[in-house]
């Protein structure tokens, strides 16, 4: 059998090289454009895993005294002193104001914030494309992040967790149980029962001394402007918040056009 070479062999051969050197060109430039794609959504990420302490009077980041635009992380223990509201400002757009007396182990990232509220009190609002969960000893209370923006306030005492909501939906979890709260409406639990309808406040002036005095700070909130990851296209201005929670927040008198 005659077999070919010369010029036509080492054409061949030059052309299987030319193929071989052009697909891996083509697979490295692929495995670079997915690498610098991956590095792109972490630092996507890595922008709005943190926050900024708003308001400081009394609270504790781990154990040690806060001041007034520290930088705060996921994971981090929040502590407050009595009579003494903190409040606390997402780069997620999440916001919460803290009660005095609180005690709070919070948790973040960019479509999620909630934690463990073991006392104290909590006030939350969680833009529309954020959950919030957060956890008590009697109850869990969640809001959907496609529901909307949401505003309620979680409250622990010896009476059990209290759920009042502002605005959007919020539902709590107890007792193998779950019920939906709406704008205006307040939700109890309390030692392994399943969540229930609390009476209106005003009731009950017993109620109101035992949720304590939490000094409303909503307008301090709606005053302060928070740069995002120093981004001039992200600044928010939180929500215009007029009148504290009932049962959350109570001020004595309340602000002009609040009733509770």
């Amino acid at each position: 059998m005659r077999r070919f070479s010369g010029p036509r062999a080492s054409r061949g051969v030059l052309i299987n090289a030319s193929l071989f050197a052009r697909g891996v060109r083509r697979g490295l430039a692929l495995v670079a454009a997915a690498a610098l794609l991956n590095v792109a959504g972490v630092a996507a990420a890595a922008r709005v895993t943190a926050g900024q302490v708003t308001a400081a009077a009394g609270l504790t980041v781990d154990g040690s005294p806060a001041a007034a635009g520290q930088t705060l992380f996921p994971g981090s223990a929040f502590g407050t002193a009595e009579r003494s509201p903190a409040a606390l400002a997402l780069d997620n757009r999440a916001r919460l104001e803290l009660s005095g007396g609180t005690s709070l182990r919070l948790d973040f990232d960019a479509s999620n914030v909630g934690g463990s509220l073991e006392a104290g009190g909590a006030r939350v609002y969680a833009p529309r494309g954020v959950a919030a969960t957060f956890v008590t000893a009697d109850a869990s209370v969640v809001s959907d992040a496609a529901d909307g923006p949401a505003l309620f306030g979680v409250q622990v005492s010896e009476d059990g967790t209290t759920l009042t909501v502002q605005e959007g939906r919020v539902e709590m979890r107890a007792g193998g149980r779950s019920l939906t709260a709406a704008a205006g409406q307040t939700l109890r639990a309390a030692h392994g029962s399943g969540p229930e309808p609390a009476p209106p406040q005003g009731q009950s002036s017993s109620g109101k001394k035992k949720a304590g005095l939490f000094v409303g700070i909503a307008a301090a909130l709606a005053a302060v402007i928070i740069i995002v990851a120093g981004q001039g296209d992200d600044a928010f201005t939180p929500p215009e918040i007029p009148c504290p929670i009932p049962g959350v927040s109570p001020v004595f008198p309340p602000p002009p056009g609040c009733t509770f």
